[in-house]
C-alpha cells in the first residue's frame, strides 16, 4: 500500500513538455538530449530553406565540422562557419528576416569555441531577450497541466499494471493528477529560467573579456550554463539567504505606502499630490511610447521651475517611440550614398532586425579622417526617421553632457532629454563627433565619464538627472561616436562601445560617389536632384586627377567646383 495518493511525475518529463516552447536560442542551450551531428544536420536543411544561396555554405560547413573532430579553432573550419554567418546576418539585415539572426547565433553556439569572445558577445543580448520571453511561460502552464491530467485521467492501465482500492481510485481523480502536473511544471519552469539566466550570463561575461580554465578548448553550446551557474552561484546562494528579510523589508515598505496614499488621499496638497499624479501617469503609458521623465522635484525657490521651463513637452508624458521602418529600402538608400561602406552598414543595421522601435547599439565608427564617419551616422538617423543631436567632442566642456546640477547658474538636463524635448521622441540619436579628442581634465568632470551610466542599458533606464533631481529613463537612446583612433579611450568606455571600422573611399568608388554627392549639393541649396545633372566625360576626368581616395570631404568640394564652374560658362535664361 503506498503512503500517498498523489501521482508523481517526473521532472524529466515536465521539462521535455517546456522544452519545445522555448525560443530557437535558448532550446539550443538548454536541450540536455542534443545531439551535435543531428542538430547541425537539422539546422542546414532549415537553412538551405530559409536562404537557398547558403546551402551550399551549410553543406561545406557541415563536412568541415566532421573532418575537424571537435577542433573547433581549425582554420579551415572556422573560415566555412565564419563566411556562412556573415551570409546569414547579410541576409537578415537585407531582408528584414529575424529567423536568418537565430539561425547564425545557433551555427555560433553549434561550431565556435567557448573562448570565442566575439560569438559570445554577439550572443549575449539575443539570449538576454528570450530570458524575457521565458517569462511568458508561466502563463501557459495552468492549460499544459489541465491537458497533461486530462489524458492521464483517461488512460487504460497497461498489461501487468495494477491499482489497489481506494488508493486507486483517488489517484486517478482529475484534480490530483493537474496539482501533480501543474507543480512539475512550475519546477521545470523555474529550472529552465534559471538556467537560460546563467547562460545569458556566461554569454555576456565571456563576451566583455572574462576567461577561465573551464571553457577553454570546448564547445560554446556545452559551456554557457555550467560557466554562469559558477559566476552566479554566490549570488544565488546570497539572495536565498536574505530572502526572508527582504520579504519583511517589502512589506514594510507597502505598509508605508499605503499609509501615506490614504493620507494623499484625504489632504492631496503640493509634492505628495504631484507623486501621486506621476504615479497615475506612469501606469497610463500607452503602446509605443515611454515616459521618459515622470516627474520633476520640486524645491521651495523658483529655480526648479526655471529648470522646467521649455521641457513641459516631456515632464510627465508619454513620448512616442519611433518604429524601425522597411530595413531593406533603408539598406538600400544608405549604400547609394556610402557604397564604399556596404560591411558597415549591415553591422549597424543588424541591430535593428526584429526590433519593434528603432535602437541601436552604442557603437564607435573608427576611420581615417574624412571618410564619412559624422555623415554615415548622421544619414542612418535621417534614413530611419529619428532625430539626431550632434556633441562635438573636442568643445564639449567637461561633464554636461550628463547634466548640470540645478544648483549652477547654467543649470540644465542631460543632453539626451534635450534631444527628446527638440525632436518630440524618446528614441533620438545621439552622435558624438571625435570623441578621442575629449578633454582629459577632470576639474569639471569628463564627457567620457559622463557617458558610462548612459550607454549601459540598466543604469540609463534610471539615469538620475541632476537638473531635474528625479530618475529618467533613457533607455531607448542610440548612441553612436566617431574617433579616428582608439588609443586614447579609457578601458570602461570602450567595454560598452562596439568598435565598426568605416573605411576610406578608393579611386574605384568614384563614379559611384558622384551621384549621391551630387544629390547632396541640390539638397544644400532647396534644389531636386534633377537640376543638375551628371557630369560629363571631362568633367569626370578632372575629378579624377584631382581624387585618388580618401577624404569624402575633398571630393566634394572639387564636385562643388565642377558645379560652379559649369553654372559660370553655361548661360541662364
Amino acid at each position: 500500500m503506498a503512503f500517498s495518493s498523489t501521482p508523481r511525475i517526473g521532472s524529466g518529463a515536465a521539462r521535455a513538455l517546456l522544452l519545445p516552447a522555448l525560443p530557437r536560442r535558448l532550446r539550443t542551450c538548454l536541450d540536455p538530449d542534443l545531439r551535435l551531428v543531428a542538430a547541425r544536420e537539422g539546422i542546414s536543411a532549415e537553412i538551405a530553406a530559409l536562404v537557398p544561396a547558403a546551402a551550399p555554405l551549410a553543406a561545406a560547413w557541415i563536412a568541415a565540422a566532421d573532418e575537424a573532430g571537435g577542433l573547433w579553432q581549425d582554420p579551415d573550419f572556422t573560415a566555412v562557419r565564419t563566411a556562412l554567418m556573415r551570409m546569414l546576418d547579410a541576409h537578415a539585415a537585407e531582408h528584414d528576416r529575424p529567423a536568418a539572426r537565430a539561425l547564425s547565433d545557433v551555427v555560433a553556439l553549434l561550431s565556435c569555441d567557448g573562448g570565442d569572445r566575439a560569438a559570445a558577445a554577439r550572443l549575449a543580448l539575443p539570449l538576454w531577450g528570450e530570458v524575457e520571453l521565458l517569462s511568458g511561460l508561466k502563463d501557459h502552464l495552468p492549460a499544459i497541466a489541465a491537458a497533461q491530467a486530462a489524458l492521464a485521467c483517461g488512460r487504460q492501465p497497461a498489461a501487468g499494471e495494477r491499482k489497489d482500492g481506494e488508493e486507486a481510485d483517488r489517484a486517478d481523480t482529475p484534480s490530483a493528477h493537474l496539482d501533480a502536473w501543474t507543480e512539475a511544471l512550475e519546477a521545470a519552469q523555474l529550472a529552465l529560467s534559471a538556467e537560460a539566466s546563467a547562460a545569458a550570463v556566461a554569454a555576456a561575461a565571456l563576451g566583455s573579456g572574462i576567461d577561465d580554465s573551464f571553457v577553454g578548448g570546448a564547445l560554446l553550446l556545452h559551456v554557457l550554463t555550467g560557466f554562469g551557474q559558477r559566476l552566479t552561484w554566490a549570488i544565488e546562494e546570497q539572495g536565498k539567504s536574505g530572502e526572508k528579510r527582504r520579504r519583511k523589508v517589502l512589506e514594510a515598505q507597502l505598509l508605508r505606502e499605503a499609509r501615506q496614499r490614504r493620507k494623499a488621499e484625504a489632504r492631496p496638497s503640493g509634492t505628495e499630490d504631484e507623486a501621486r499624479q506621476a504615479t497615475v501617469a506612469a501606469r497610463a503609458v500607452p503602446e509605443g511610447h515611454l515616459l521618459a521623465v515622470a516627474r520633476v522635484q520640486e524645491t521651495g525657490s523658483d529655480k526648479g521651475k526655471a529648470v522646467c521651463r521649455g521641457y513641459e513637452g516631456i515632464i510627465g508624458k508619454a513620448l512616442p517611440l519611433v518604429p524601425t521602418p522597411e530595413l531593406v529600402s533603408v539598406r538600400a538608400a544608405l549604400i547609394f550614398e556610402f557604397p564604399y561602406a556596404v560591411a558597415t552598414i549591415d553591422r549597424l543595421l543588424t541591430d535593428l532586425v526584429g526590433r519593434p522601435y528603432a535602437l541601436l547599439r552604442p557603437s564607435v565608427l573608427v576611420g581615417a579622417p574624412g571618410a564619412g564617419k559624422s555623415r554615415l551616422g548622421a544619414r542612418i538617423a535621417h534614413h530611419l526617421g529619428l532625430g539626431l543631436w550632434r556633441v562635438d567632442g573636442t568643445r564639449d566642456s567637461g561633464a554636461c553632457i550628463g547634466g548640470l546640477d540645478r544648483r549652477w547658474a547654467t543649470s540644465e538636463p542631460c543632453h539626451p532629454l534635450m534631444a527628446m524635448a527638440r525632436h518630440g521622441s524618446a528614441n533620438p540619436v545621439m552622435l558624438v563627433d571625435e570623441i578621442e579628442k575629449a578633454a582629459t581634465r577632470s576639474d569639471y568632470g569628463r564627457l567620457w565619464d559622463a557617458l558610462l551610466p548612459m550607454l549601459e542599458p540598466e543604469t540609463a533606464r534610471t539615469y538620475p538627472d541632476p537638473a531635474f533631481q528625479a530618475e529618467v529613463d533613457l533607455s531607448f537612446v542610440s548612441w553612436l561616436a566617431t574617433a579616428n583612433s582608439l588609443h586614447n579611450l579609457p578601458g570602461p568606455l570602450l567595454d560598452r562601445l562596439r568598435v565598426i571600422e568605416m573605411p576610406a573611399p578608393e579611386a574605384r568608388h568614384l563614379e559611384a560617389l558622384v551621384a549621391p554627392v551630387l544629390a547632396g549639393i541640390a539638397a544644400s541649396r532647396g534644389l531636386d536632384a534633377a537640376w543638375l545633372p551628371d557630369l560629363s566625360g571631362d568633367e569626370l576626368m578632372l575629378v579624377r586627377q584631382g581624387w585618388r581616395g580618401g577624404s569624402i570631404r575633398r571630393l566634394m568640394r572639387l564636385v562643388e567646383a565642377i558645379v560652379a564652374a559649369r553654372e559660370a560658362v553655361v548661360p541662364r535664361h
